[in-house]
């Protein structure tokens, strides 16, 4: 049972990122005047997803 909620938990952290992503890339091809989305947002949006899948990853 528990298996079968990290692998829910995993899949939703994935889906997540991969709007994430679409939403990240999207701002940064039409670049609004009044985005405050730099490089380090960027960045440090990326890294949370990273140490989340970690996270996950050393709990299972």
């Amino acid at each position: 049972m528990s298996i079968d909620f990290l692998y829910a938990l995993v899949t939703g952290w994935s889906i997540l990122l991969l709007f994430w992503l679409i939403i990240l890339i999207f701002i940064s091809i039409r670049k609004p005047p009044k985005a405050k989305l730099t490089l380090r947002i960027v960045i440090n949006s990326l890294v949370f997803f990273i140490i989340g899948y970690v996270i996950l990853f050393v709990f299972s």
